[in-house]
């Protein structure tokens, strides 16, 4: 009888911990039940096929958030699941010098190359990928160079735009829903694509919350799945780390040790040490404000 109290107790115990508001359960550790705060982003790192995606998943159910996953791989079935491909982004709205540097680095573009596409499109009106087509394809040049990388920028926007081009969903509508959203981009074929795609849904969404007030409250969990390969680039980094003052926590699922300026503003999650992380961390754990908590099986 005593053991079964004992157990019932346990379990409550249990229950009232991976239900808390400003904390999600990750399993048993060195002090106990363990758990990462949500004050901060979260990194989930870990080689391939280490259980960060699972992790990941558990997370955001007992977050009791609302949740938008970027699914890179199909790997998620959080709430409502739309292909990529189905998303209408509004870019009329994304600053243009933003807008062209977003498209220039997630399609590897030079910096020359990047600074002719704004010179071409600054006097334009852009509110679809077609725009930037148009408006680029329409620009005079007066040079062999500047022909060359117009024919080069264009060839991999068409890329882009052909793949997109039929979004019938528009994003503000399903961000303004009260149901879990995963946006799938294993549909799309190139990784300039999910790059792409990624960050100009990561850039509406900080646009649309920085509209409202600098808030603790947390309005939205973002899983970014794959995120070693957006984390490199300038305004993604930017936009990341500020999110947080709006209410968004992002969780960076990745391979690959994030960069510095980013891994300051997360709480961290190592699923399975790997060499290549540049931590004098052996084993599983958590790492909060610099303290390090060894975790034996993650739940």
């Amino acid at each position: 009888m005593i053991d079964l109290i004992l157990l019932a107790l346990l379990s409550l115990t249990v229950f009232a911990y991976v239900y808390k508001d400003d904390e999600v359960f990750v399993g048993i550790g060195s002090n106990g039940l363990s758990g990462v705060p949500l004050d901060k982003h979260i990194t989930i790192l870990g080689p391939t096929r280490s259980g960060k995606t699972t992790l990941a998943r558990k997370i955001a159910k007992r977050s009791r958030k609302k949740v938008l996953v970027l699914d890179w791989n199909g790997e998620y079935e959080i709430g409502l699941k739309v292909p990529a491909s189905r998303i209408k982004v509004d870019i009329s709205n994304i600053n243009k010098k933003i807008l062209v540097e977003l498209i220039g680095l997630s399609l590897n573009l030079n910096e020359p190359s990047i600074y002719f596409m704004y010179r071409s499109l600054k006097d334009q009106k852009i509110e679809r990928l077609e725009d930037l087509i148009r408006g680029i394809d329409a620009y005079l040049t007066t040079t062999r160079s500047e022909t060359e990388m117009k024919a080069a920028i264009l060839r991999r926007l068409e890329y882009i735009a052909d793949a997109l081009s039929e979004g019938d969903i528009p994003l503000e509508v399903l961000i303004g829903s009260k149901r879990d959203l995963t946006i799938d981009l294993s549909n799309l074929s190139l990784v300039e694509e999910k790059i792409l795609v990624s960050s100009m849904i990561l850039t509406y969404i900080y646009n649309l919350f920085r509209k409202k007030e600098i808030t603790k409250d947390i309005k939205l969990l973002m899983i970014i799945d794959e995120a070693q390969n957006l984390l490199n680039l300038s305004v993604i980094k930017h936009i990341i780390t500020e999110m947080a003052k709006y209410g968004i926590r992002c969780v960076l699922v990745t391979n690959v040790l994030p960069p510095n300026d980013i891994l300051s503003h997360t709480n961290i999650i190592i699923v399975k040490p790997h060499i290549s992380f540049n931590l004098e961390v052996k084993y599983k754990s958590i790492i909060i404000n610099d303290k390090i908590i060894k975790i034996y099986k993650f739940l």
